[in-house]
């Protein structure tokens, strides 16, 4: 897995510091580090507008500072992001605990790199469009001050600009996008199979006679290919009725007193891991629908 690769498994001592760290973070987001200083005599000469612990004290060697996000806080929430990412990726399995069997897959990962960038594209391009949308601004106001506009570079340098969307804008949108999807579509794939499985309700038997006429219809413009389906079309036919040949073996056996080699046989009619269990069930599929008429049709009176 790539992402057991890129993030180590915690030990006792790194989730140790997470912790204490996660909790040094919440209090001191809330402005409560001061209130602790106070309490136990560490500091008792402080600003009361500077509310904030610095754990790296800036030029002037102030270790209190203005309640707004900064980059000591930035760096908190990258280590507890990664050692909360190493946990999922390296979580136990508890013993006992049998996996549950899977179904039938629709989507298939066929490159997990592509999937990966697509993950990070539409991340991408949510973040551009909330940029450009002004909720960036509403952030910034909400925390630090009144500020209008979406995040962007002008006359050299970045910040707040009038949110008046132009064409740059709306082909960086439609380049994003345009990404994530080419990185949906190589990174993930369609199991056809599966698709058939669900949408084909007709019955081995009606399987073989469509592709005897398949193989029939195609053998006009192209022999090779009507040649292999009805060899397809009658390896089918003859693999059921080699699993209704091996019910009368079993049969036979059991009229001569043999009942460990007809249950043998009829285990491996009806058992999900025997030979020809999937002919078996197509053959007796088939002839339990013989006969059965759809609910609508009423005979004529």
């Amino acid at each position: 897995m790539g992402l057991k690769d890129n993030f180590k498994e915690p030990t006792i001592l790194s989730l140790f510091a997470s912790t204490i760290l996660a909790i040094f973070q919440f209090l001191n987001s809330f402005g409560q580090m001061d209130d602790i200083a106070r309490k136990t005599g560490l500091f008792s000469d402080m600003d009361p507008t500077k509310e904030k612990l610095l754990i790296i004290p800036s030029s002037s060697l102030e270790f209190w500072g203005e309640l707004q996000p900064g980059t000591q806080d930035y760096a908190i929430a990258a280590i507890l992001v990664y050692t909360l990412i190493s946990l999922w990726v390296h979580r136990p399995v508890e013993p006992g605990l049998k996996p549950k069997k899977r179904g039938l897959k629709l989507l298939t990962v066929k490159s997990s790199r592509w999937l990966r960038a697509s993950i990070l594209f539409l991340l991408l391009s949510i973040l551009s469009t909330a940029n450009k949308r002004g909720y960036f601004a509403k952030i910034y106001s909400n925390i630090i001050g009144p500020k209008t506009g979406m995040i962007g570079r002008s006359n050299g340098s970045w910040g707040f600009q009038p949110l008046e969307l132009g064409l740059t804008d709306y082909l960086e949108l439609a380049a994003l996008y345009s990404l994530f999807v080419l990185a949906i579509w190589k990174g993930i794939g369609i199991d056809r199979s599966t698709i058939e499985a669900f949408s084909d309700k007709r019955n081995a038997i009606e399987k073989v006679w469509d592709n005897v006429f398949d193989a029939e219809r195609e053998s006009r413009s192209d022999v090779d290919s009507g040649a292999s389906k009805i060899n397809e079309a009658f390896t089918d036919l003859v693999n059921m009725l080699n699993a209704a040949s091996t019910l009368n073996v079993a049969a036979a056996s059991l009229d001569q007193g043999n009942v460990k080699g007809a249950f043998n046989k009829w285990k491996n009619l009806t058992h999900r891991k025997g030979k020809l269990h999937t002919d078996w069930k197509g053959l007796s599929v088939s002839i339990e629908q013989m006969g059965n008429f759809d609910e609508d049709s009423h005979e004529e009176e």
